[in-house]
């Protein structure tokens, strides 16, 4: 049994610790806040510790990832379980909605519309790059890998899309301002 275990602890040594860079990375990203990193790696690997053998592992590294995810999945349970406050009728009709109103929901819903109008009067170079960075969170090194292109690309198409954005957005909401200052009535100076 003991010689199990030593195989075990060497197996983890040389296929496992390589990794757990990259998982830790993977799971800080992908668990932010939800998780403890730390907690979920030394849980995963205790559950690593706990086979009997490793002989039906083909993939090590997909392995720990996967048995890493099972860990955080079964910790944010834990954790959104114990969040849960029973409350009676009474106590839930004075709770107050933290979403947005409805107005601001349709609000946001336009300028979501107005924002896919405006990206897609630009380059699929450039639309692509300000998806990635703005809405999906890559950083710029990641853009420039993903589009196989020098960061300093995923830089200048960031800076001349976000300007056309703001540029064509200002020539759009012009005529609107001027409108309300008139019906309002701009103030005098004195």
């Amino acid at each position: 049994m003991d010689e199990e275990r030593d195989a075990i602890a060497l197996w983890v040594a040389r296929e496992i610790l390589p990794c757990e860079r990259s998982v830790r990375l993977w799971l800080a990203r992908r668990w932010r806040g939800v998780v403890d990193v730390d907690d979920v790696i030394q849980e995963a690997y205790c559950r690593l510790s706990s086979l009997n053998s490793v002989a039906h592992i083909t993939n090590p590294p997909a392995y720990f990832r996967r048995t890493v995810h099972a860990v955080a999945t079964d910790a944010a349970r834990q954790t959104y379980g114990k969040k849960v406050i029973p409350m009676t009728e009474f106590d839930f009709s004075n709770v107050l909605d933290e979403g947005p109103s409805a107005d601001r929901a349709i609000a946001a819903s336009q300028e979501l519309g107005r924002v896919h109008a405006l990206l897609s009067k630009m380059s699929e170079t450039c639309r692509r790059v300000i998806v990635l960075r703005r809405i999906e969170g890559l950083s710029q090194k990641e853009t420039a890998s993903r589009l196989g292109v020098s960061e300093h690309v995923v830089e200048n198409h960031i800076a001349r899309g976000l300007k056309r954005m703001l540029n064509e957005i200002a020539e759009q909401d012009g005529p609107q301002i001027d409108e309300e200052d008139r019906l309002i009535g701009t103030p005098r100076s004195h």
